[in-house]
């Protein structure tokens, strides 16, 4: 994370955890977004533009409330 065009988060963490856990934000929307779920049920958002681009982070602090990569999944 960091740098100008790093996703802006509000705190939070990485996991998108339960339904008691914190919300998405973009991420939940996004077309380069992957949920990737481990065997203890926790969830986590894999931004995969940070397979291509430093400036984001392969799992973004959760809500991510401003993206420059954010692209609405169809």
């Amino acid at each position: 994370m960091g740098g100008a065009g790093a996703p802006d988060s509000a705190g939070g963490g990485a996991s998108a955890g339960s339904a008691a856990g914190p919300a998405p934000g973009l991420c939940g929307r996004c077309r380069h977004a992957r949920v990737v779920k481990t065997r203890r049920g926790s969830r986590f958002y894999l931004c995969r533009l940070s397979e291509t681009d430093d400036r984001f982070s392969r799992y973004p602090r959760l809500p991510v409330l401003r993206c420059p990569g954010f692209q609405e999944a169809s």
